[in-house]
């Protein structure tokens, strides 16, 4: 009977022990790593959250809720975050109600052994679909400096609304003489600055500023500069009448008269140097002297600057010129670019005076 007793109280122990390990294998779910929420935080774009990780008994179910939070992010782990409605898949396009808000999502995961949530990371501040939307240009860009060959230009963007970051890209294009009939500058026309060089002589440029962010991209181009020059002659050198414009200006740097001073009616010399504003001599600018009042002296023909930028007339008094002691004669000395008026464009005039010793 002893035996009996024993066998059965043996069965019974067995039978209210679980089997070996069992007991320790089956567990709730708990987070190991906080689901993550990726997506464009602009109202109307859509928002997705991953699981995160989890551990504990499978299978494991999982559910999800979205929170609106403030620009803390809720605080620590999203404590001060209130639950958005309607909003209960892992993926959440973005409402009005969220601009200037962070989001997080919460992630519940489930067994037969219980449950646990988790909160995703907060996402970044929510824009408004227009305040961040592509970019749009404000004010169209412009170029800085000189628009000569070996000169450096320089692009300003410009303004631009939209979304940001922003960045930009440039495009030069060398146009007809207008700023129309534009093509795109492959060599070192990508850049924010460019050297104009001797295929742009003569030409205008424009610079193509395009702005691009998360949601797209805008192109806006500038005004044309001015047309190319040459490149600039070094100060000193001669330059060519015909390489005069605008700006520059012709100015009549020195003169002389022989004899220096006039004591009969003999005919004198007078002699003009002319140079341009940047101090290069002038060759071929069309000079001009008459006597002040006409009649004083003769009035010799117009004359060409030659390559020292000088130009040379002889000049005879009349009878009309007073020879008196301490006496002078003055003379209009006009010098002018061939192809100008005579008083517009780059021409410049100038009074002297011939000292009379009579």
């Amino acid at each position: 009977m002893a035996t009996r007793a024993t066998l059965v109280g043996a069965l019974l122990i067995a039978l209210l022990i679980p089997a070996g390990g069992s007991a320790g294998s089956r567990t709730a779910p708990v987070n190991t790593r906080e689901p993550v929420v990726s997506g464009t935080t602009i109202q109307g774009r859509l928002l997705t959250t991953s699981n995160g990780t989890w551990s504990g008994t499978t299978p494991l179910a999982f559910s999800y809720r979205w929170l609106r939070c403030d620009s803390t992010g809720g605080g620590p782990n999203g404590v001060t975050c209130s639950t958005i409605s309607n909003a209960a898949g892992s993926s959440y396009r973005l409402r009005a109600a969220d601009v200037r808000h962070r989001i997080r999502s919460r992630v519940t995961a489930s067994n037969a052994d219980g449950s646990s949530s988790a909160n995703s990371n907060a996402t970044g501040t929510i824009r408004s679909a227009t305040a961040a939307g592509a970019p749009a240009n404000t004010s169209p860009p412009t170029i800085s400096g000189t628009p000569q060959q070996g000169q450096t230009l320089t692009a300003n963007r410009g303004t631009w609304g939209g979304g940001q970051p922003q960045t930009y890209t440039y495009q030069w294009r060398r146009c007809d003489s207008v700023g129309g009939s534009c093509v795109n500058i492959t060599s070192g026309g990508t850049g924010s600055t460019y050297v104009p060089t001797a295929d742009d002589v003569g030409h205008t440029l424009r610079v193509r500023v395009t702005a691009r962010n998360s949601v797209g991209a805008r192109s806006s181009t500038s005004t044309p500069t001015g047309v190319v020059a040459k490149a600039g002659v070094p100060s000193g050198n001669t330059v060519n009448i015909n390489d005069v414009n605008l700006p520059n200006r012709l100015v009549i740097d020195r003169l002389q008269f022989i004899p220096l001073f006039l004591r009969s009616r003999a005919p004198f010399t007078a002699r003009f140097h002319v140079t341009d504003s940047q101090n290069h001599p002038v060759q071929g600018a069309l000079v001009f002297v008459v006597g002040i009042p006409f009649g004083n002296t003769t009035t010799p023909p117009e004359q060409a600057t030659g390559a020292d930028g000088w130009v040379t007339f002889a000049i005879r008094p009349t009878f009309r010129l007073p020879l008196v002691a301490r006496g002078s004669q003055p003379f209009f000395v006009r010098a002018r670019k061939p192809s100008d008026r005579l008083i517009a464009g780059v021409s410049t005039r100038r009074l002297v005076n011939l000292s009379v010793r009579g």
